[in-house]
């Protein structure tokens, strides 16, 4: 199968559908790796950890340490091959689990540093190939089917994970997160996807930082980065400390897989919540997005003495946040000029690590100072404050 970049003359839509297929094969794999971890490693880290501010502090020296790969990917990408980095990341993940099947604090500790890099090496090289492979007017046509087929890992993932950890076999599930990352490289070895011209070196080294004051001096992009930071951020807090409420509540581990998945099954429409910022405008998606989440998450942590009221309103803000994702990172992408696409949105996609490490890091002061109720209370407060922010996006929009 012939995977090189399209032509400018048209590639023919046979081989088009092909690289889509094996793109969308790709990116699930990635995203069953994560998904199937997203709920059980909170659960460890609670259990061999003990508090709530512990595990606040090792995911944001986690997002750090992943804020650091990323900015640092163009530097490496100067002087190793994509196909051999790609492959290092999909080791990385082997690894990583390995090291969390050993079960103790500092292995678990080691093991969600080295996932934090290979996840971002192989979110930011997939991204690279798509972009060269499927000619821009295909991506319309990649786009819904990756969010689908991604949506559907992250829903069947988080319970799944925790299912076959206690149920079926202790560390099955990191043995099923090995055999993807795995399967990625082997894909992706079999269909050869080509790096495309190889850096010159006689040129200096990439430094991404360069473009951070001009993104700075644009209010739109300001805009577009914090709002991602709050959506994102959102997700952080659910997916960490949803766990740790079912266990300080005495559920069983399988509860928190299954709220977690519960709460995702929103993504499966996130097609038609796009539809309806296209009908209604961005704008008023985002704020009603928005204020649903923070008004549930705030609920839920005044309502953290009845834990079955306060998981109910979780996932109900669950819903809200999911309309988040029907804009995706539209006024971004609305925002940012054409002529220094690749410098901004380098800068943009920052965000990921910046909300994992924003979202984390208040926690633990919030958690200093008061129980876990705080956490959805500042969560709900700060959400509100991102509803706020919306109203600010062009109306055109």
């Amino acid at each position: 199968m012939d995977t090189r970049a399209a032509t400018t003359d048209g590639p023919d839509a046979a081989a088009v559908e092909s690289r889509i297929v094996i793109f969308i094969v790709l990116f699930l794999l990635d995203g069953t790796c994560r998904a199937l971890l997203v709920t059980l490693v909170p659960q460890q880290a609670y259990l061999l950890l003990g508090s709530a501010l512990a595990v606040s502090l090792l995911y944001f020296a986690a997002a750090f340490l992943g804020l650091v790969a990323s900015l640092a990917m163009p530097a490496v990408l100067h002087i190793v091959a994509r196909r051999h980095l790609l492959t290092a990341g999909c080791f990385g993940i082997v690894v990583s689990v390995g090291l969390m099947a050993l079960a103790t604090p500092w292995s678990l500790v080691a093991g969600l540093m080295v996932q934090m890099v290979a996840t971002a090496a192989i979110e930011i090289l997939l991204n690279l190939y798509l972009l060269e492979q499927i000619p821009r007017r295909a991506l319309a046509r990649f786009e819904p089917r990756r969010l689908l087929y991604i949506g559907s890992a992250f829903i069947a993932g988080p319970w799944l994970g925790v299912f076959l950890h206690y149920r079926v076999l202790e560390n099955a599930t990191f043995a099923l997160v090995a055999l993807s990352a795995t399967l990625l490289a082997v894909y992706f070895w079999r269909f050869r996807l080509t790096d495309g011209a190889p850096p010159d070196r006689r040129q200096p080294v990439p430094r991404p930082l360069k473009s951070i004051p001009r993104f700075f001096r644009q209010p739109r992009l300001v805009l577009a980065w914090t709002l991602a930071i709050g959506r994102n951020g959102w997700w952080t807090m659910y997916f960490v400390y949803t766990p740790i409420l079912v266990a300080a509540a005495g559920f069983g581990p399988e509860v928190a897989g299954a709220i977690v998945s519960a709460g995702l099954l929103p993504m499966l429409l996130v097609r038609q919540w796009g539809r309806l910022g296209e009908r209604y405008g961005m704008r008023r998606l985002l704020m009603a997005g928005y204020g649903i989440a923070g008004f549930g998450t705030l609920a839920a942590g005044l309502a953290i003495g009845w834990p079955g009221a306060a998981l109910a309103l979780l996932c109900a803000s669950a819903f809200g946040a999911a309309f988040l994702d029907g804009a995706g990172n539209t006024p971004f992408l609305r925002a940012v000029h054409p002529y220094e696409r690749a410098a901004m949105t380098s800068v943009f996609m920052t965000f990921r690590h910046a909300a994992s490490m924003a979202f984390p890091g208040m926690f633990v002061l919030v958690l200093a100072v008061s129980p876990l109720a705080g956490v959805y209370v500042a969560s709900g407060v700060v959400t509100l404050g991102m509803a706020a922010l919306s109203r600010y996006i062009p109306c055109r929009m």
